[in-house]
């Protein structure tokens, strides 16, 4: 984003005048006539301006060269010299200078990242009242990044930000209000800071607004919630567009199930890279839900969420490449890699199909043992086919003694749940729930 700069009120400068000091008007004074000329994007002339005062100690035109150089604007980028004229400026004083070397140091932009220097330059220009720094060093404040954590001193700075008008302080101070971070918990300042913040078309407040529950100042099932949900989502923010397609596709907060308005909104919020969107928007396109089915489009959408680390199109892209779903080309070992980052995200569907891939030897070398070791994961979480897995192992002594009795523990455990091949396998025991009750008794009077 390019750094705004502050018109100066005249194009006037301060002289020394016999008896005392004066202001000499020019339309020539080549500070104002640079920034004049940076304005209208003629950069070489602003720069012609700018360079003899910088070089000269003139600290306004240091800053504007800072500016220059950290955004490549009529010479070639270069943080390093960004830093450098920022500093002899903000030696002087100068505000946004400070500022500027405060969140290069943060940034580690031209130069070591520093965030104790950092903080020292940010406090400096927070005190001399500009908004951006109050915010950034209460944030480092709150976060105890550079400087001691102290919560009552970041919202008495986010306070002072809030109060000058920025919009980020305002949210924040919202949000602390919420949580009670350095303030007592208070949803009327709450909604008071954070409505303050969405006056000013801060997103991520009017998001905010319309998902406060009632013990936080609103009822997110209110009409008012999901306008400021979808004016949020209209002006682009991603998670509003989210909610509001995952609403249309489950007919939840006042709304008619509609697909393929999930559909229009969750591309918005997946064209914008988030993965939980990228992912719906991908199962859509696989089961055909309010779009037409495209097995291409489905795993090109599985494939951004997956390499966003997202777990479920993980899960769905290795299905894909595992089994040659829709035409897909095959590729077993790539499908073992997606299932194991996935399985040790903890997805349960996941470490069944690394299990499985184990057990069978697809994409990986056939490995028993690490199979009952994944299977018995997702058995963790309930995954029944993964009781059922481990029911076939013992039952036909893969990786373990054969064992009939331990087999059938895992078979009844899979059909409580529901697994239909599981209750074919206990066919013979007669009345299935006293068989599997006597197998569950006969295990816990086993347990040490």
């Amino acid at each position: 984003m390019r750094h705004t700069m502050i018109r100066p009120i005249t194009a006037c400068v301060v002289v020394l005048l016999v008896g005392g000091a004066g202001l000499l008007c020019s339309e020539e004074d080549p500070l104002q006539r640079g920034l004049e000329a940076y304005e209208s994007g003629n950069y070489a002339e602003a720069l012609a301006d700018w360079r003899p005062l910088a070089e000269g100690g003139t600290t306004e035109a240091q800053y504007y060269l800072g500016v220059m150089y950290a955004h490549g604007e009529g010479v070639e980028q270069d943080h390093e010299i960004a830093v450098n004229w920022y500093r002899r400026a903000a030696s002087f004083g100068h505000v946004k200078a400070q500022y500027n070397l405060g969140i290069a140091l943060l940034q580690g932009a031209g130069i070591e990242k520093d965030p104790a220097e950092a903080g020292k330059w940010l406090e400096k220009s927070a005190k001399q009242g500009w908004a951006p720094a109050e915010f950034s060093y209460g944030l480092l404040m709150l976060r105890g990044l550079g400087v001691e954590k102290d919560e009552q001193g970041a919202a008495a700075w986010m306070l002072k930000a809030a109060e000058n008008g920025h919009p980020d302080a305002q949210f924040a101070l919202g949000m602390m209000y919420i949580e009670g971070l350095g303030v007592e918990k208070d949803a009327t300042e709450s909604v008071r800071w954070l409505r303050a913040a969405a006056e000013q078309t801060h997103l991520e407040a009017i998001y905010q607004l319309g998902t406060m529950n009632p013990a936080r100042g609103l009822d997110a099932d209110s009409p008012e919630a999901l306008v400021k949900i979808r004016a949020a989502a209209e002006l682009g923010y991603p998670k509003a567009q989210y909610d509001l397609g995952a609403a249309y596709a489950s007919g939840s907060a006042g709304l008619d199930k509609d697909e393929a308005q999930a559909a229009v909104w969750f591309e918005k919020a997946a064209e914008q890279g988030m993965a939980r969107a990228q992912f719906d928007l991908g199962y859509l396109y696989d089961q055909g839900l309010g779009v037409v089915q495209d097995f291409d489009e489905a795993v090109s959408w599985y494939r951004k969420a997956a390499n966003e680390g997202f777990p479920q199109a993980q899960y769905q892209l290795g299905l894909f490449l595992a089994g040659g779903r829709g035409g897909i080309d095959r590729d077993p070992f790539r499908a073992a890699e997606l299932f194991e980052a996935a399985a040790e995200q903890g997805l349960a569907e996941a470490q069944y199909g690394l299990g499985f891939a184990y057990d069978g030897g697809s994409g990986v070398d056939q490995d028993y043992a690490e199979a009952m070791g994944w299977y018995a994961k997702a058995a963790e979480q309930s995954h029944r086919d993964a009781m059922f897995a481990i029911g076939n192992l013992w039952s036909n002594g893969y990786g373990v003694p054969e064992d009939k009795t331990e087999a059938a523990k895992w078979y009844c455990r899979a059909a409580k749940l529901g697994h239909e091949y599981a209750r074919q396998m206990l066919d013979e025991v007669g009345d299935l729930d006293a068989f599997c009750d006597a197998m569950s008794g006969a295990k816990e009077a086993l347990a040490p």
